[in-house]
């Protein structure tokens, strides 16, 4: 049930950032801030991370504190890993249900998924 659950919410995730009837560059302006706010802990709300991941607990996901402590603050780790350039170092065998979100953040600018990174990074 849980993965179940788990699988729900990725999905849900998934769609709420692609619209089938809007143009590729429509989609990727979901991404991209107008205001050129770079800010790690609004991003995670904007990006819709705070759906499954909080700042001090868990909810569907690890809090973005506990991601922190496995990676020992390292937010060039934790930039590789929303890059898909690595693999999971928390809950790995929860990581299918993040995989839509880790592809739509490749629609997000570098500069974006470093404050991100760098923020979560900072909560250890």
């Amino acid at each position: 049930m849980k993965k179940a659950t788990l699988l729900f919410i990725a999905l849900i995730v998934s769609f709420a950032f692609i619209n089938p009837q809007k143009s590729h560059n429509q989609v990727k302006n979901v991404y991209n801030l107008s205001d050129g706010d770079h800010n790690g802990k609004d991003l995670t709300e904007k990006k819709a991370c705070t759906l499954c991941h909080q700042p001090e607990k868990k909810v569907v996901g690890p809090s973005f504190k506990e991601i922190a402590v496995k990676y020992n603050g390292d937010a060039t780790k934790i930039l590789q890993f929303l890059e898909g350039k690595s693999n999971p170092i928390v809950e790995p065998d929860e990581f299918q249900y993040m995989q839509p979100v880790i592809k739509q953040l490749k629609h997000s600018t570098k500069e974006e998924r470093e404050a991100i990174a760098k923020y979560i990074a900072s909560l250890k």
